[in-house]
């Protein structure tokens, strides 16, 4: 009997370099996408709003009009003028004038017009006021940017709230209220746990990186010791059981949780993050003190590549 070996056939220098390029550029453009779809979740649950709110406080009412008279933007300045929605005696006054809206007759009814429709909160179709022309105008000059330093300054100011004695009971409060809410309550405290679990400064108890046979007795999976197991299984079943919360490649929010024995764990030297990076990437990022010699496909005889051969 002899040992026959299958071997791999060999790159050409194409092959190699074109390889060597996705190698290289791979992680780059991961690296981007990863922040771009991080910016625009930012951007769009976080960033947006603020910018939204700051603008409306601005451009909505005339407490605000003066703050941007103070930044040098009058709202009634003809570059945000707006004729499409003026009413008839306004038009008729364009119309009878050489000048239209140029004219001094219909600026003088444009301004008397304006000054009996003005009121704390300002309607820019009763003003004959360009709405997107005046938020161009407001944006040149309060840039955007400032809803991400509003964000990072909103995030700080609420760990700094929660910490004292009135944020806690503020926050209990406020998840007491969430309890309540009927269809809110189904979602919110899981969501709670889930994030406690990853963000917490001080973590859960049962915070070890594990590995268990799953979803077969012949496969390992890597897993997270959540709690302790529910208290029906372990009577029922005789067993002290652990909660075991297996994520799921690459997205690890998602995933499965099992009860399992811990004689049927086996206790990885890993921290969460490194647990995290690993799933992620599908097993390229592992840890270096956990990174074994580099096999080949046949040194790992994958597929079978020894066979025997009569």
């Amino acid at each position: 009997m002899k040992a026959k070996t299958r071997k791999k056939p060999a790159r050409s220098a194409m092959g190699r370099f074109f390889l060597r390029g996705i190698v290289t550029l791979a992680p780059v453009i991961l690296t981007m996408v990863v922040f771009g779809l991080l910016y625009q979740m930012v951007d769009r649950y976080v960033t947006g709003p603020i910018n939204s709110t700051i603008y409306w406080a601005l451009e909505k009412n005339t407490l605000g009009w003066k703050a941007l008279r103070n930044l040098g933007i009058e709202p009634y300045d003809r570059a945000y003028f707006d004729s499409k929605n003026l009413d008839d005696d306004l038009e008729a006054l364009a119309h009878g004038n050489v000048g239209r809206y140029s004219s001094a007759e219909f600026i003088e009814g444009l301004r008397k017009h304006r000054a009996s429709k003005e009121t704390f909160f300002v309607d820019f179709d009763e003003l004959a006021i360009d709405g997107e022309k005046l938020r161009d105008g407001v944006s040149a000059v309060v840039h955007p940017v400032i809803g991400v330093l509003a964000s990072l300054l909103l995030v700080l100011w609420l760990g700094w709230i929660v910490g004292g004695f009135v944020g806690r009971r503020l926050v209990a409060r406020l998840d007491q209220a969430m309890h309540l809410i009927p269809v809110v309550r189904s979602v919110y405290p899981y969501s709670k746990q889930l994030v406690e679990f990853f963000f917490a400064e001080n973590k859960l108890e049962f915070d070890t990186v594990v590995a268990v046979r799953y979803p077969s007795p012949h496969l390992w999976s890597i897993a997270f010791v959540t709690s302790s197991a529910l208290k029906t299984l372990r009577r029922e079943t005789g067993q002290r059981l652990v909660s075991v919360f297996i994520p799921s490649s690459p997205m690890p929010m998602t995933g499965y949780t099992i009860f399992v024995e811990p004689k049927d764990l086996i206790a990885l030297p890993m921290s969460i993050d490194e647990a995290l990076r690993v799933t992620m990437t599908g097993g390229v990022l592992i840890p270096p003190h956990e990174r074994e010699r580099e096999d080949s496909l046949e040194d790992l005889a994958i597929g079978g590549s020894a066979e025997e051969e009569a």
